[in-house]
């Protein structure tokens, strides 16, 4: 077996390099794991938007920094909003908070004349819903509303690079070449993980995760999976390399995922393991692979 000496403070150690090995790759996952950021570019919110299910609020268009209350107008869960960082509005004992309604700024008048038409023009959208006039102007809406009659919107198909630990909560061997029959095991395994996050919807926690992962399993060898033992109760534990890709869904509180990954066993009786290098599955419909991960999603303070 191959080692390496280390000489520390004139004390000369042998070290195995299946144990050097095992160590590099578990630092290695555990760093992956605590390397995460505590929030992601895809759970990163957009704004508000009203639930589907409320009527159509009033909201008032911004004069100076305060409310016009004789230029209103109705805004419905077509159009989403922004909060403006500025001080709420306390009048007649209701707050009110500046927001504003994004979208492509239209040209400002450029004349007088321009102006005046602008200004009649626009004495025809009051009490209208919102529309692409009012696209990059503020409003003022009562404070209120935003905290009982909205959902946080969030960018649909924002993405990012996602990685960490994950475990797989069983591995279903295949029947393969010199493996004589198909088995369900549970080695202990923890591997680091490197994929692709994309958020499926603008307000409800879905994504979808393809990724590839490699990390360390333990082994259980017997005289039925190792060619290396020849007594037939004889039992040997061992160490090896797992790697390999898969797919995770997560759908609210459901988490589908499948992975395919491969074992290579370390040491001597590693290589007289039959399954070695052959391929092996694991799937769930609601274990999430990730482990630490946190499946909180954003949430902006209302």
């Amino acid at each position: 077996m191959y080692s390496i000496t280390l000489k520390i403070l004139s004390i000369e150690i042998f070290v195995p390099m299946k144990t050097l090995l095992y160590s590099f790759v578990c630092c290695c996952s555990f760093l992956f794991s605590f390397a995460q950021e505590p929030t992601e570019s895809v759970d990163r919110p957009l704004g508000y938007r009203l639930k589907r299910n409320v009527v159509d609020e009033i909201i008032y268009k911004d004069n100076g920094l305060k409310p016009d209350f004789t230029n209103y107008r109705k805004l419905n869960y077509r159009v989403y909003f922004r909060k403006v960082n500025y001080p709420v509005a306390t009048i007649d004992g209701k707050k009110y908070q500046l927001i504003t309604i994004p979208g492509a700024k239209r040209q400002l008048p450029q004349n007088e004349d321009e102006k005046a038409k602008l200004g009649a023009g626009e004495a025809l959208l009051v009490g209208s819903l919102i529309d692409k006039d009012d696209y990059d102007q503020n409003f003022w809406i009562e404070e209120g509303q935003i905290q009982t009659n909205t959902d946080t919107e969030y960018y649909k198909y924002a993405n990012d690079v996602s990685f960490g630990v994950l475990t797989a909560p069983f591995k279903y061997r295949l029947k393969a070449g010199n493996a004589p029959q198909s088995i369900l095991d549970g080695d202990f395994n923890l591997e680091s993980y490197l994929g692709w996050k994309w958020r499926l919807s603008s307000s409800k926690p879905y994504y979808i995760v393809p990724f590839g992962f490699a990390g360390v399993t333990s082994l259980k060898y017997n005289s039925d999976n190792n060619t290396g033992i020849t007594e037939g109760n004889g039992e040997e534990n061992g160490t090896g390399i797992t790697y390999g890709a898969g797919i995770s869904v997560r759908l609210g509180d459901v988490s589908p995922g499948f992975i395919i990954g491969w074992d290579h066993g370390l040491g001597t009786l590693g290589s007289t393991f039959i399954y070695s290098d052959k391929p092996w599955i694991s799937f769930s419909v609601n274990y999430d692979f990730f482990k630490p991960k946190k499946t909180e999603e954003t949430q902006v303070e209302k």
